[in-house]
């Protein structure tokens, strides 16, 4: 069942990034010759409007296939289209995995409700003969109040760590329930795993769609921090570099749909968000690499069969960093 909505995610992320260029081209007048979804060997085919729709059998990609692209079709197509145009065409598919996004979160956000922090802190684990056990800390107690001063944070549990005898309000089953911890000097672990408590405020669409859209470019700058960090990781070799392929996405993908669909949403969201970025990044054959070669065509001069080369080259990098990030998937879920 992974496997499948592993499929349907990647699937819908594609038509929509590859429905971007097509519209943006066809807005403009520009043939499209084919649209796919996947890489390689032709599954399926259908002629209409003018293009030829397909399904092929590699899922991890796919491309709008536009007339004026290809150095033979100079001057005919997107290549006679003006600079704004062409930039139109390269960011649609960007922009179009943004709007997803944005869209998602703001049926989460209508739906579920927006994640708030509440100070509070939710007891994961008790660990054996620890302090905290020896209190009567359960799993799943939601720490309240610690000498009955409420929590502003998580942390503020850290304040029963004085000599002497302290009072810890909890939510256990609806209830309130007042326990009493002893801490005695030389003292140094509490023995619990604990997380803060999120609570959920539901909002109407269209406010949600500004909380998702208002998060998401604040939070901007740090997600391609962590890409391009992630990614240097990869080519360094380092395993922890946070990035995952289609290997680790499939893997991810059966948790999330064990945690039920809000979580299936959300991983949709963060795949879309990644996916745009990524495509952002100035590597030939990537919007980015094009958006990079369009500008430098008007200081220098790149002939067609040059900037073909460029995004060949750019399309072996992409398919050794896959190969890379895959190796670095099976190491983590092997145990390696």
């Amino acid at each position: 069942m992974s496997l499948v909505w592993f499929l349907i995610i990647i699937g819908v992320s594609i038509f929509v990034h590859e429905l971007g260029h097509y519209l943006a081209a066809r807005l403009q007048g520009v043939r499209v010759k084919a649209f796919s979804i996947g890489f390689g060997p032709i599954l399926w085919r259908r002629q209409a409007a003018g293009t030829e729709w397909r399904l092929s059998a590699i899922p991890l990609g796919g491309y709008a296939d536009i007339e004026g692209l290809l150095p033979e079709e100079r001057g005919r197509g997107y290549d006679a289209l003006s600079l704004p145009g062409k930039l139109l065409v390269l960011v649609a598919g960007v922009a179009m995995n943004i709007l997803l996004a944005w869209g998602l979160l703001a049926y989460l956000f209508s739906a579920q409700g927006v994640p708030q922090a509440t100070g509070r802190a939710v007891v994961l684990e008790v660990l054996p003969g620890s302090v905290a056990e020896r209190a009567g800390l359960r799993p799943q107690d939601v720490l309240v109040a610690v000498d009955g001063r409420p929590l502003e944070t998580p942390r503020d549990i850290e304040r029963v760590k004085t000599p002497g005898t302290h009072t810890l309000t909890v939510r256990r089953g609806g209830q309130e329930v007042v326990l009493n911890l002893r801490w005695e000097a030389g003292m140094e672990r509490l023995g619990v795993v604990y997380q803060p408590e999120v609570a959920y405020r539901r909002v109407g669409f269209l406010e949600g769609l500004f909380l998702a859209a208002s998060r998401t470019l604040a939070f901007g700058p740090e997600m391609v921090r962590a890409l391009v960090g992630g990614l240097l990781g990869v080519l360094a070799g380092n395993p922890d570099s946070g990035v995952m392929g289609p290997v680790g996405i499939v893997a991810e993908t059966g948790r999330a749909a064990q945690e039920g669909f809000f979580r299936l949403v959300e991983l949709t969201v963060a795949i879309n968000l990644s996916l745009a970025l990524f495509n952002l990044l100035p590597i030939p054959a990537l919007d980015g690499g094009r958006i990079l070669l369009l500008f430098l065509a008007r200081l220098f001069r790149i002939r067609p069969e040059q900037e073909a080369v460029v995004h060949y080259l750019g399309f072996l990098f992409l398919i050794l960093l896959v190969i890379l990030v895959t190796f670095q998937d099976l190491r983590r879920l092997l145990g390696g």
